[in-house]
């Protein structure tokens, strides 16, 4: 029996897939925002699956030989006598040798709901927005910065959008008509976003659409209230959930991956999209761990199973990306690939039993 990776490691590539979904980079942040951090970033080449990996150029994985996504890392340097001890420039260690310079890729940082909400990442990779509908029929929309500190009021003051509950969709034309949307206005406070769509049946179903500056692109985000929400701080009681043992038995894996799948399309069906990456991560490390497994199946199955595992790993990222910025859509897309991927993986490994 092993365990597996924790918050921190099984969501360090989540910038790279973002990256690749995202119409924008990290450089489209607002003037000022990087001032939001001590440590300047870059945009190196690593793999999905071993984040030590850091290059300047594309190219494969040296432990695995997987093809290198671009990710965010945060950069510092060290000295090999005290590598605990971060500096936020180059220099000299004290014997004299230059300092190392190291990257660390951005993770999910704190994606606990503050207000009861929906926390979802935006598109653009720096900013993150809470949604609450709460029992007094608001809508409220809180917004933070790449490390989910709550937004500086300058910056708040240029977010405009709606909140979107009814729609219809013209499959022919691929264009979206709003029939009922509600402007969102900065509260009194100055502290969050608020619409007024009045009393709506639970679940309740509504679409932010939101733009962070004027002239930026427009991002949605939809959201699925089971409930009211209810405002109270949020806990570290999710932490444990991130880890996760897998079983040495091969038919027991089978069956915790299938688990995963149903209780992923639970959540879609639900809304809860935030909370997707968990079991997403999981059948990922089920995957990984059947990938192990390939070298004991007969050589004609071999390179199908390694193909199914890469397509279940790489869906689970997808939908793990797809799953922060809360776009329906998306999501929806990202679950059919992965239970696609789940079902190759198991009809794969299954018949070898």
């Amino acid at each position: 029996m092993k365990h597996l990776a924790s918050i921190a490691a099984i969501a360090c590539v989540v910038s790279g897939l973002a990256l690749a979904q995202a119409p924008s980079n990290p450089a489209s942040a607002p003037n000022g925002m990087s001032a939001q951090s001590d440590k300047p970033t870059e945009s190196i080449w690593s793999c999905p699956v071993h984040a030590v990996v850091a290059e300047q150029n594309p190219g494969k994985c040296p432990i695995c030989r997987r093809d290198l996504v671009i990710v965010t890392a945060t950069v510092s340097w060290i000295c090999p006598d005290r590598p605990e001890v971060e500096r936020p420039a180059p220099g000299k260690c004290a014997d004299g040798s230059q300092a190392e310079k190291r990257y660390v890729q951005s993770t999910h940082a704190n994606h606990n709901p503050r207000h009861g909400g929906l926390f979802f990442m935006a598109p653009d990779l720096w900013h993150h927005l809470e949604g609450t509908y709460q029992s007094d029929e608001i809508f409220r929309v809180y917004l933070y910065d790449d490390y989910t500190k709550p937004l500086p009021a300058d910056l708040t003051k240029q977010v405009t959008g709606r909140v979107v509950t009814k729609e219809t969709f013209d499959a022919a034309t691929k264009t979206t008509k709003e029939i009922t949307a509600f402007p969102l206005r900065l509260s009194a406070d100055g502290e969050y976003l608020e619409g007024r769509p009045g009393r709506m049946k639970l679940p309740a179903e509504m679409t932010a659409k939101v733009k962070f500056k004027t002239g930026d692109q427009e991002y949605r985000f939809d959201f699925t209230f089971a409930e009211f929400s209810v405002d109270k701080a949020a806990t570290a009681g999710d932490v444990a959930t991130s880890l996760f043992e897998v079983p040495d038995d091969l038919s027991q894996v089978l069956m915790l991956l299938d688990e995963r799948v149903t209780v992923i399309g639970d959540l879609v069906r639900k809304g809860a999209f935030a909370e997707v990456w968990v079991p997403a991560f999981q059948a990922k490390d089920l995957a990984l761990s059947l990938d192990a497994r390939t070298r004991t199946l007969p050589l004609a199955k071999r390179a199908g199973a390694t193909g199914a595992v890469e397509r279940l790993v790489r869906a689970a990222w997808t939908l793990d990306a797809a799953g922060d910025t809360g776009n329906r859509s998306d999501v929806e897309q990202g679950y059919s690939a992965l239970a696609s991927a789940a079902r190759e993986v198991a009809v794969t490994f299954g018949s070898s039993k």
